[in-house]
């Protein structure tokens, strides 16, 4: 993989990793990661949050799924959100973080959803692009991912 570069959320609840050859941009609040090079590949977006006590109304109105009690059952809703059956979730832990991570395909797109949370910080990182990813790409978002840590 490229040179990597790093990148903390303005509010300081997680960090990654990711190539120099990668661009990042902020839409409607969200950081995206992408390939500058490639222009047939996919976007990479985290959402985070932070749950403190229960999340509040105009949070749960934009991003439902937060009510689930369980990143388990935030994954659901999330899925069920996006018309997917709530199929193939698997879960792992890292450094005290719990993790839920789903792969579907809808319109044409294959998408990659991965939620972590840890004491109070929720983040939500999705994938997507047309078609299948290729190989090469895949790689690089795999190892974005294994480098999120939730501080």
């Amino acid at each position: 993989m490229a040179t990597l570069q790093s990148f903390v959320s303005p509010e300081n609840w997680y960090s990654l990793q990711y190539p120099r050859t990668w661009e990042m941009e902020v839409i409607e609040g969200i950081p995206t990661f992408f390939d500058g090079i490639s222009p047939y590949g996919g976007a990479l977006q985290f959402f985070a949050a932070n749950l403190t006590g229960q999340a509040n109304e105009a949070m749960l109105r934009e991003s439902p799924f937060l009510a689930g009690n369980s990143l388990q059952e935030k994954m659901e809703l999330f899925l069920s959100q996006q018309g997917v059956s709530p199929v193939g979730i698997h879960s792992l832990e890292r450094d005290q973080t719990l993790m839920k991570v789903c792969e579907y395909r809808s319109g044409g797109h294959f998408f990659l959803a991965l939620m972590a949370e840890r004491g109070s910080i929720f983040v939500l990182a999705l994938y997507n692009c047309k078609g299948e990813p290729d190989e090469a790409e895949a790689m690089t978002v795999g190892k974005i991912l294994q480098s999120l840590t939730l501080l």
